[in-house]
């Protein structure tokens, strides 16, 4: 008996909320845009966290941070790397990384035409923002420039 109420109840909350909804379509309505506004163009989401795609323009803040650092990073290249104190690193990619502060990575060309990957944290609101010795990391596996593994 308790089966047939509950079946009762349950119908008579379809029907009333199918006499509500008063014959509305169910199904969604196409707007048509008018031809005189331009088409919105879909932009990717940002993440926290997420690394931007690799770069070969190197804007001029960019540089600078890698030329204010320049010093540490031969430093690390050559314990890490062996590369000759004499070498002058540069940039030939680089990549950007929001986290606590932003990671800068760099592809630096090193002598033997592979590439070390260099990573530089700069935290602007903690001052002095001076170049120090642990705000650059060098890993210790080498890639080429179009390596898909980084």
């Amino acid at each position: 008996m308790q089966t047939k109420t509950i079946l009762a109840l349950f119908c008579t909350i379809v029907i009333l909320l199918i006499g509500h909804n008063d014959g509305a379509p169910t199904v969604e309505k196409t707007i048509i845009a008018d031809k005189e506004t331009p088409a919105a163009t879909p932009k990717k989401p940002k993440f926290t966290g997420a690394r931007t795609h690799w770069k070969t323009n190197i804007d001029a803040k960019t540089a600078k941070l890698f030329n204010d650092h320049k010093v540490t990073v031969s430093k690390k290249l050559n314990a890490v790397h062996k590369v000759p104190r004499s070498f002058n690193p540069k940039p030939a990619k680089y990549s950007t990384q929001i986290v606590n502060g932003i990671l800068y990575h760099f592809l630096v060309q090193i002598p033997n035409n592979k590439y070390a990957y260099v990573t530089i944290v700069s935290r602007t609101w903690k001052k002095p923002n001076a170049p120090a010795d642990e705000n650059v990391t060098v890993r210790e596996q080498l890639y080429g420039l179009n390596d898909k593994n980084i």
